[in-house]
């Protein structure tokens, strides 16, 4: 009888702990960001994935969004911006995954309990908007997870060049994407595409 009294508070203890330790769902203010997002100029779709907090686990909230063909750079920072205010705000402590496509590229922003200011993540969509803009096909990553040196955002960059292009003009490509970042955290590779 002692080993059963014994158990019953400790078992308790174990609800009463895992109770507080769970962590509260946000997937209405997801998918309501979702429709904030379809309703921005320039849009043409957008998707949300909220996967659900466990214990011990944050939510993931996974967006994507695809722009007309027309859409100008303005139209794309609009979307990082109203992403990143909401990962930060009250999807805080959330990880996020936002994914841009327009065209045939594609930008993507990372979050997790990041310190980036909203200005600085702009910079760096308004640079990537324009760099895939005048370049080849691009995959673009702005993250700000565990960016511990200010602006706290580094940008990767991958652009493809046409196929038979030489080493001259994927130097030229490269320098060109690192003078548009200018003093902004940057890693460029460019490749040629095998087919």
């Amino acid at each position: 009888m002692s080993t059963r009294t014994a158990v019953l508070p400790v078992l308790a203890l174990v609800a009463a702990t895992s109770a507080g330790c769970a962590l509260s769902s946000h997937d209405d203010e997801a998918f309501q960001l979702g429709d904030d997002l379809a309703a921005l100029p320039g849009v043409a779709a957008a998707e949300v994935d909220y996967v659900e907090p466990e214990l011990f686990d944050s939510a993931d909230v996974n967006l994507r969004v695809r722009m007309r063909d027309s859409a100008t750079t303005e139209q794309v920072v609009a979307v990082f911006a109203t992403v990143y205010e909401a990962l930060t705000d009250v999807h805080a402590g959330e990880e996020g995954n936002l994914v841009v496509r327009r065209g045939d590229d594609r930008l993507e922003l990372r979050t997790f309990e990041s310190e980036a200011d909203v200005s600085d993540v702009e910079a760096a969509a308004e640079v990537a908007a324009d760099v895939a803009g005048q370049q080849g096909r691009t995959l673009i990553e702005v993250m700000t997870q565990e960016v511990e040196e200010a602006p706290h955002v580094e940008t990767s960059v991958w652009v493809w060049l046409a196929k038979g292009s030489d080493q001259a003009k994927v130097d030229r490509v490269r320098t060109e994407v690192e003078e548009a970042y200018g003093d902004l955290p940057v890693t460029v590779d460019a490749r040629v595409r095998v087919r």
